[in-house]
Order: structure tokens, then C-alpha cells, then sequence
């Protein structure tokens, strides 16, 4: 009974610093990419060179960790192909989100990602053998759909929709986008599992070097095939402030960073997923609230939705034990909504990006 309690109280802990970290980093992205710099007002719009800057920088932090622990292998005795594997899914999940915008509009992407807690189920079915739960499919399939009531309560704009050829290749990135959310984190669990059948303790530290050194060497490859790199460099010397605020960025995320990958070495990849979900809704409630906003009740049902999915899957799903990663998630929403009291736009797809964007 105490280690559960144990459990509760680092998983709230991690919860909370994940929402206050990456309620900052969006600040801090924020920040960077709608500054206009110069009399030109140009803007950084560099998305390879912010995921290797980043990627490297939380490197950085989790080596220092290893060395600072005398951990004896960086890997956590898990093989170079593993990490690779998984890293790149990570950044191809990345990538492949930023390529559908080219295809689709904003809102239908949001609406497509709001479903990315499906994928990440069924991914630890796949690669870590976890037990797919009654009150596992009725809370992650609540939690998406509320998200999409979300998002459709909004309204869209009066926007042409065609489903044509444009918006079909659109959906294809989108879905292939999930389908990389469906592979990294299910994946990392894999890892865990194998290296400590031989022995091994792969730790959260593990986790984020191995998945941000790899994805940053697999972005460069990126800035150097699409030209970004001289673009970046003649950027920074026209208009050297944008370094303090790509500091900015860097520090932001390496925090966020320590408290994604502890609670995905100890809870698991869905546990990550629904605490960012969570984390976005928090956001967008306190957003309505002090910055005088307002929702539409279809909009309010589907914020329900999402708080209500994790007590709802374990009332009607019965209380089959699913382990600690599922366990204290409603609570842990619960008791720390004041954390999220700086809430900002992203530029990501996040949820409050597209209420704030009315």
C-alpha cells in the first residue's frame, strides 16, 4: 500500500513538472518564431535546425546526469539499432507533422492528432506486450473523442474542404505521423524490458540521451540535404538577439525534457500521452478563464469528456489492475490544475493553439 502511495506521489510529481515545463517551452517557442527581427520583420522559421539545437542541448544534460551517476554504458546496455530505431521514429513523427500542413489545414491536423493516444496503445500491445483493458480501450477511446468534440465544437472557418488529392496525401502524412507516435514510445518500453531480462537498468536518463543524440544526428542530415544550415547562419548574423532566445528554448526544453523521459522509464509511453493531453486541456481551461475567453457548450462536453475518460474507463471497464501508469492519472489532473497558470499559444499541434487562434 505505501509503494503504491509512492508510486501516486512521483507520478503527480513528473505530471506536474510536465506541465509546467513545457507550459514555458511553448512560451519559449512561442517567443522565437513570432518575434519579427529587423526592419524586414523576418521571422526563424527553422524547424530542423530547432530539432537538432534541442536534440543535442538535451543530450547534453542527460550525459552530464550518466557521467555525474557513473553509469558504465550510455546505452543502458541496450544495442545502438534500438535506439536508432526508435529515434528515428521520434523525429519522423516530427517531421512528418510539419509535412501535412502543407496538404491540410491546421484545424483537421489538431483533429487527426487528437487521436494519438490510440496508436500508443496499441504499440505497447505490439512491442511490449501490455494487456489491452477493457477500462484501457473506454478511457483512451473517451479521451480521443472528447479531444475531437473539442476541436469540432470550436467551428471551423469558412474554409474550403475538398477531399481531393491535396487533402488525401495531407491525411496519409497526418496518419503516417501517428503511426511514428505509435512506434517511439511503445518502442522505449521494448528496450527497457529487454535490457533488464540481460541485467540492465535503463534509466530515464537512458532514454533521453539515447533518443535525442541519435535524433539530432539524424535531423543534421536534414539541415545539410535541405540547405537550411547557410540560411540559419545568415539568419543568427543579421539579427544576433535570436540566440538568446534559441538559449531560451534549449533550457526550457532539457527541463521538460528530464521529467517526459522519467515518467516514460517508470509509468510507460500512454502514461506520457495522456499526461501531455491533459496537460494541453489545463491549459486551454485556464486560458478561458483568465484570459476572458469563451467555449461553446459543445465544447465544454467535450472537456468533460477528457477528464472524466479515466475514472469513466475504470467504472465501466471494471478495476482490473493496469499498473501504476494508469492508475493515478485522474487524480493526478485533479490536484494539479493551478501549475498550469501560465498558459500560452504553441506552435506545435497543440489543443489551445487552435482556441487562441479565433
Amino acid at each position: 500500500m505505501a509503494q503504491d502511495a509512492q508510486s501516486m506521489a512521483t507520478l503527480v510529481f513528473l505530471a506536474v513538472g510536465v506541465w509546467v515545463s513545457f507550459t514555458v517551452y511553448g512560451w519559449a517557442v512561442e517567443a522565437l518564431t513570432s518575434t519579427e527581427f529587423g526592419e524586414e520583420k523576418e521571422r526563424f522559421r527553422f524547424e530542423f535546425t530547432i530539432i537538432v539545437m534541442t536534440a543535442f542541448s538535451n543530450a547534453f544534460i542527460a550525459f552530464v546526469v550518466l557521467k555525474w551517476r557513473k553509469e558504465a554504458a550510455l546505452t543502458g546496455g541496450a544495442p545502438y539499432r534500438e535506439w536508432m530505431f526508435a529515434a528515428f521514429a521520434y523525429l519522423g513523427s516530427h517531421m512528418l507533422n510539419y509535412m501535412s500542413l502543407r496538404y491540410i489545414i491546421f484545424p483537421l491536423q489538431v483533429l487527426v492528432k487528437s487521436c494519438k493516444a490510440i496508436p500508443v496503445m496499441f504499440g505497447e500491445a505490439i512491442f511490449d506486450k501490455v494487456q489491452i483493458t477493457a477500462a484501457k480501450i473506454i478511457s483512451v477511446s473517451m479521451l480521443c473523442l472528447g479531444l475531437v468534440v473539442f476541436t469540432l465544437g470550436k467551428g471551423m472557418k469558412a474554409e474550403k474542404v475538398e477531399l481531393d488529392t491535396k487533402m488525401m496525401i495531407g491525411l496519409c502524412v497526418v496518419f503516417c505521423a501517428l503511426l511514428c507516435d505509435g512506434i517511439y514510445g511503445p518502442y522505449q518500453n521494448k528496450i527497457k524490458s529487454k535490457a533488464q531480462e540481460q541485467g540492465f537498468k535503463v534509466t530515464g536518463y537512458h532514454n533521453m540521451f539515447n533518443m535525442n543524440i541519435w535524433q539530432g544526428t539524424f535531423a543534421i542530415f536534414f539541415v545539410l540535404v535541405t540547405g537550411e544550415l547557410p540560411k540559419v547562419i545568415s539568419f543568427i548574423e543579421r539579427h544576433p538577439p535570436v540566440l538568446i532566445k534559441l538559449l531560451n528554448l534549449g533550457i526550457a526544453m532539457s527541463f521538460g525534457q528530464v521529467f517526459i523521459f522519467q515518467m516514460q522509464a517508470g509509468f510507460g509511453a500512454l502514461t506520457v500521452t495522456k499526461t501531455t493531453t491533459v496537460r494541453k486541456l489545463i491549459s486551454v481551461v485556464f486560458s478561458v478563464w483568465y484570459f476572458g475567453h469563451s467555449l461553446r457548450p459543445l465544447q465544454w462536453l467535450g472537456v468533460g469528456m477528457v477528464f472524466l475518460s479515466e475514472p469513466a474507463g475504470k467504472l465501466l471497464g471494471g478495476r482490473k489492475k493496469e499498473g501504476a501508469s494508469v492508475a493515478a492519472l485522474s487524480s493526478s489532473s485533479g490536484v494539479s490544475q493551478p501549475q498550469s497558470s501560465q498558459a500560452g499559444g504553441q506552435v506545435s499541434g497543440d489543443i489551445e493553439a487552435v482556441l487562441l487562434k479565433r
